[in-house]
C-alpha cells in the first residue's frame, strides 16, 4: 500500500466513495462505525468494520469509543501499518474532479506567504466573502496585508480546497451559504508563524508527520479536525516544514444533512477559543520529537480547559501505536 486514502462513514456507499475506489495506484480505506450498515462493501476498498478495528488495535479502539468522527484514526493506523508513503483523507460526501489528486511533492518552489498571524487562504483563490471553518471570527473582516515571495519549501502536509459547497462554519452558512467555486490553479505555502485552519476532507500527509494525523476524540463535531490542523502546523515548524494550500481537486457531491443551528452550537469552541488555543501553542517550548511535543501540547490544552482530560490517555496510546508501526 504505497498511497492510501482514508474515509469514515455511517452511510451506505456513496457514488463519490465509489469514484475514489476506482483511482489508479491509490488504496481506499473505509472506517465503519456502529451506525454503518452491516453489509457495507465496495470493490477495491479495505473496509474496516467495528469488529476489525477492535481486532487490529484493541486498546486504542476501546479508548476512542464509538459514534465519533475520530474513528478515522483507525484508518490512519491501518494505512501506516500497511506501509503507506502518502496518506490522503476525504469525507464521504465529496467527489473528485478529474484533476484529483493534485500536484503533490514534499519539496516545492511556490509562493511563501507572510505578513499576518492568520491568513484567509480562500481570498487567494478568488473568494472575498468566505473564510475557512475555524478561522478566527474576529479576523474575518480584517484587511489582510500579506507579503509573498517565491521560495523552495519543504511541505509534508498539503491541503487541497473543497469546491462548491465548501468547508464553511455555521455563521457563514446561516448568513450567506453561497456555493463558492475557487480558482482552479495555484499553490501557496505559509511561513513559520502564520496560521490558517485546514479541514480533513482533502489533505495529504507524508511519513515524517504521520504522528500529527491524530484527530482529537473528546471534542465537539466540526472542532476535532480544526484543532488538529492548528496543532499540526505548530509542530511542523519544528521540522522546518510548511503547510501548503492547493487549488480545489474535489467538490461537494451530495452534502450530508445538517442542522445549521446545531452546527453553530457544536462550533462554539471554534468561535470562542481559537485565539486562546493559538496563544497556548505559541508560548510552548517544543522540539522535533513530535510524539513528546504532541503530549506536551495536549497536557497544556487540558490545563487551559480547551481539551478534556480524557484526551490524554487516547493520544498517549496513539503515539505508542505510531512509534510501534514505525
Amino acid at each position: 500500500m504505497n498511497k492510501a486514502i482514508v474515509v469514515t462513514t455511517i452511510h451506505s456507499p456513496s457514488k463519490a466513495v465509489k469514484q475514489f475506489s476506482n483511482l489508479t495506484n491509490w488504496q481506499l480505506i473505509s472506517v465503519g462505525d456502529l451506525k454503518t450498515p452491516g453489509d457495507w462493501q465496495v470493490p477495491n476498498v479495505d473496509y474496516l468494520a467495528p469488529k476489525d478495528q477492535d481486532k487490529l488495535f484493541p486498546k486504542f479502539s476501546a479508548l476512542l469509543g464509538w459514534n465519533r468522527y475520530a474513528r478515522k484514526n483507525i484508518g490512519y493506523l491501518y494505512a501506516i501499518k500497511n506501509g503507506a508513503k502518502i496518506i490522503a483523507e476525504i469525507d464521504d460526501d465529496i467527489a473528485p474532479y478529474k484533476t484529483y489528486p493534485p500536484q503533490i511533492s514534499e519539496n516545492k518552489n511556490i509562493p511563501l506567504i507572510s505578513g499576518e498571524k492568520f491568513v484567509n487562504i480562500y481570498n487567494l483563490f478568488g473568494s472575498k466573502d468566505s473564510w475557512p471553518r475555524g478561522f478566527p471570527i474576529t479576523k474575518v473582516t480584517k484587511k489582510q496585508r500579506l507579503r509573498m515571495k517565491k521560495a523552495q519549501v519543504y511541505s509534508p502536509i498539503q491541503n487541497s480546497l473543497l469546491d462548491q459547497n465548501g468547508d464553511f462554519d455555521a455563521i457563514y452558512r446561516l448568513t450567506s451559504d453561497k456555493n463558492i467555486r475557487y480558482r482552479k490553479s495555484g499553490q501557496y505555502a505559509l511561513e513559520k508563524g502564520v496560521y490558517c485552519p485546514f479541514h480533513s476532507g482533502n489533505t495529504f500527509w507524508y511519513p515524517p508527520v504521520f504522528m500529527l494525523l491524530y484527530l482529537p476524540t473528546y471534542t465537539n463535531p466540526h472542532v476535532e479536525d480544526i484543532w488538529r490542523s492548528y496543532i499540526a502546523q505548530r509542530l511542523m515548524w519544528e521540522i522546518n516544514g510548511h503547510l501548503t494550500f492547493i487549488y480545489p481537486t474535489v467538490y461537494t457531491n451530495q452534502r450530508n444533512k445538517h442542522n445549521y443551528l446545531k452546527d453553530f452550537e457544536y462550533e462554539l469552541p471554534l468561535f470562542l477559543q481559537t485565539e486562546k488555543l493559538i496563544k497556548v501553542l505559541n508560548y510552548l517550548s517544543l522540539n522535533n520529537n513530535l510524539g513528546s511535543s504532541l503530549i506536551k501540547i495536549y497536557q497544556a490544552l487540558v490545563k487551559e480547559g480547551i481539551m478534556k482530560k480524557e484526551e490524554l490517555a487516547t493520544v498517549t496510546e496513539w503515539i505508542k501505536q505510531v512509534e510501534k508501526l514505525g
